[in-house]
């Protein structure tokens, strides 16, 4: 019985211990995408969308076009009103491990409005593997809502 105790504790301290190196890509493929549709005009839902990525603590690291990423996607050669805007990995502490969290945000004009995708990415690295998601339903509803009010004010 002693044994045991002290293999399940040498188990749970070198768990803690050790030093995971975690990958995140900067460009994130579209596997789960989130889009909405907002009636405003592109430059008014791009500034709204960058102050909310600031408000809500997601730095950004990178803005380019979405032609040096997307393969095969139909952009308008003359119409340079297209932005993917990378951010900055965050770092939720867990109890025992750490999930790691990155946005890629797609925003692109339409006749009379605005298209905003959203594409998540998280990792959490556990003892001997990644568990990887591309679906986060609540921090992409808080950044939606979050343009939402700053198109109104």
């Amino acid at each position: 019985m002693k044994r045991a105790i002290t293999v399940i504790g040498c188990f749970l301290f070198l768990n803690c211990v050790g030093c995971v190196t975690v990958k995140i890509p900067k460009y994130l493929k579209s596997e789960n995408p989130y889009r909405k549709e907002f009636f405003a005009s592109y430059k008014d839902t791009l500034d709204a969308t960058k102050k909310t990525l600031d408000v809500l603590g997601w730095e950004i690291t990178d803005t380019v076009h979405p032609s040096l990423f997307e393969q095969g996607a139909d952009f308008d050669e003359k119409e340079n009103r297209q932005v993917l805007i990378f951010t900055e990995a965050r770092q939720t502490p867990l109890f025992l491990s750490s999930r790691y969290i990155t946005l890629n945000v797609y925003v692109w004009p339409l006749d009379n409005s605005t298209n905003v995708e959203i594409r998540s990415f998280s990792v959490t690295p556990v003892l001997f593997n990644n568990i990887e998601s591309y679906k986060n339903d609540s921090i992409v509803n808080k950044i939606f809502n979050q343009i939402e009010k700053e198109l109104e004010n």
